[in-house]
């Protein structure tokens, strides 16, 4: 039957008071499952408790916690939306109590008996938080030997709320830090695979730094042939032999052809209801394709394979793309190095390209009031992936800006004259850098690719007071250094734009004095010498406090020349920016 909530006795509502802190004191799953045991068992003198959530697509409930039971065997296990008491729970978004199973049909127990659990007595509890059913509590048998009353549904409703809660701060926390290890991944294996120079080694890179980022049980990289008429698997990891035939592909064949055809990732959660799939592998169930495109030039696909249903995500597909992204940005670089032909042609565009970005970079020093910015770069190529700025935003306050585009050379030049026009277009009409990162990752989204992201950190400034606001989204965090060396880096913000439909971007601020605050690209801190040691951050802390009386364009150029001295014949591997902003008394 369903239930209709009660008043609560003042003893109870005490009780409750207490839970609530107990559930709500941590955020992890773990955790939260024990103490819901805890509390559930004084409650109610339950002698199981099911914890399910809602899937992703809302179609299913997934099991998270059987407590009272041993092991985790069926952890994982899903039923769809309005199967059994708990699915029936969810649909209606309403509490439903059984108190004798053998009498009640309707709900079979068939989950139950899977479970090992001889269900009697059986309430189920959905756990709704602001108007989203999350999950369903199901309670299984009192251990008194009765059977649960309405005033134990209704306690256990009110308790409910409380659970919903903390699940949802759960549900929360686990999104950013996914979002978080997901950047911060990204970035290690993408830079892993840019100090390959041959194609063999490039692609040997991509398989082995692949599996850090997606599950698969199976993945292959694919390429056109000359014709461009059909595709082929040059590497492949988890076929069994004699599964090259299918491993070769026209170019209208399959998912992996399909996707081809489309110059577009494909995310396919069974791919035994798609037409286009060609069994290559008969334990596959899901699967994803994404392109490895270079200046608007399809160059190969990956392909990688779950044995699980709905395996993937839109996340995990929009990651995979800017992961082929940064492949394809590796691979056209080891091409570039073992052929030489179209060598001249590239080296026009790059001085052509070189002149344009001159033109939008903003002059050696710009006068802020009583501050002064100035902006140096040193690309590793003819043009530059680095960019920086300063434009008006209103209420007579200046934005500044340093970013870093995905890739190098000509593409990301042009990516980076996009984003520059973004920032220009919609900085007068906000206030907050906060505002301007996010409407910059939402029009990034709408007008590039997915794998064309950006890091960037965006400041602005109210000449007039001094007080600043910034954002970092997934950049590397600047230097604000006091006029006696002491300093902290501005790491408030979230992840990299173009990638995340809704990332959680935060806004940081402090009041800009005697201090002097010192933007960077990666480049400045990755470069390495010949003994490959890593410049660092902490080098590049300490040429900042060597010259932190210099003017911002010649602390610039010096920031550089400690650089320069650091890995001395080696070759500059990264483009390398500064962004320099302090009083007019420094």
């Amino acid at each position: 039957m369903t239930i209709e909530r009660k008043p609560l006795a003042g003893a109870e509502s005490g009780f409750l008071v207490d839970a609530a802190h107990a559930l709500n004191e941590t955020l992890r799953y773990d955790k939260l499952a024990m103490a819901l045991t805890r509390v559930v068992r004084r409650a109610l003198s339950a002698e199981a408790l099911v914890l399910w959530r809602v899937s992703e697509d809302g179609n299913h409930l997934v099991l998270e916690h059987i407590l009272g039971k041993r092991g985790t065997k069926h952890r994982g296990h899903r039923i769809p939306v309005g199967d059994g008491i708990a699915g029936s729970s969810a649909r209606r978004a309403r509490a439903i109590r059984v108190a004798d199973s053998s009498k009640e049909k309707r709900y079979g127990f068939g989950t139950e008996r899977k479970l090992g659990l001889n269900a009697r007595s059986v309430m189920a509890i959905p756990l709704v938080h602001r108007g989203d059913v999350l999950g369903v509590v199901e309670i299984v048998n009192c251990r008194k030997g009765d059977v649960f009353s309405a005033d134990d549904i209704t306690l256990a409703d009110v308790l409910c709320e409380s659970v919903a809660t903390a699940v949802a701060h759960v549900l929360l926390r686990d999104r950013a830090e996914r979002i978080d290890l997901e950047y911060s991944l990204f970035k290690k294996v993408t830079r892993s695979m840019g100090r390959s120079l041959t194609r063999d080694e490039v692609l040997e890179r991509i398989i082995r730094n692949l599996g850090r980022l997606l599950d698969f049980e199976a993945a292959a990289v694919f390429v056109l042939d000359r014709n461009q008429k059909s595709i082929r698997s040059v590497l492949h990891h988890g076929y069994r032999k004699g599964a090259d035939s299918k491993l070769h592909l026209k170019i209208d064949e399959g998912v992996v052809g399909m996707a081809a055809r489309l110059k577009k990732g494909i995310r396919v959660d069974d791919v035994r209801k798609h037409p286009k799939y060609v069994n290559a592998r008969r334990r596959t169930r899901s699967e994803m394709v994404a392109p490895m495109i270079t200046r608007d030039r399809l160059i190969g696909l990956f392909n990688i394979e779950s044995d699980h249903v709905k395996a993937y995500r839109k996340s995990d597909l929009r990651m995979l793309e800017a992961f082929a992204a940064q492949a394809a940005v590796s691979i056209e670089r080891a091409d570039l190095y073992e052929d030489q032909r179209e060598k001249e042609d590239i080296e026009e565009e790059l001085r052509l390209a070189r002149t344009v970005q001159e033109f939008f970079s903003p002059s050696k020093s710009v006068p802020l009031g009583k501050y002064r910015l100035a902006g140096v770069n040193f690309p590793s190529l003819e043009v530059s992936g680095d960019y920086y700025d300063c434009f008006p935003v209103r209420g007579g306050q200046v934005a500044f800006a340093i970013a870093d585009v995905a890739g190098k050379g000509v593409p990301a030049s042009l990516i980076m004259s996009s984003f520059r026009a973004t920032l220009h277009t919609v900085a007068p009409y906000l206030t907050s850098a906060r505002q301007i990162a996010v409407r910059a990752n939402q029009i990034l989204l709408e007008t590039v690719r997915p794998q064309d992201f950006v890091t960037a950190f965006i400041g602005v400034i109210d000449p007039s007071t001094g007080l600043v606001t910034y954002c970092n989204a997934g950049h590397n965090p600047p230097v604000l250094m006091s006029p006696d060396g002491g300093y902290r880096l501005l790491e408030t913000g979230g992840p990299i734009l173009g990638v995340f439909e809704e990332p959680p971007l935060q806004e940081g601020r402090f009041r800009l004095g005697d201090e002097i605050l010192v933007c960077y690209t990666d480049g400045a801190t990755e470069a390495r010498n010949e003994k490959d040691e890593e410049y660092g951050e902490a080098r590049l802390v300490s040429a900042l406090r060597e010259h932190r009386e210099l003017p911002p364009y010649r602390l610039g150029r010096a920031m550089f020349a400690s650089l320069r001295e650091f890995f001395k014949n080696m070759s500059q591997g990264d483009d390398v920016t500064y962004l320099v902003l302090r009083s007019k008394r420094g």
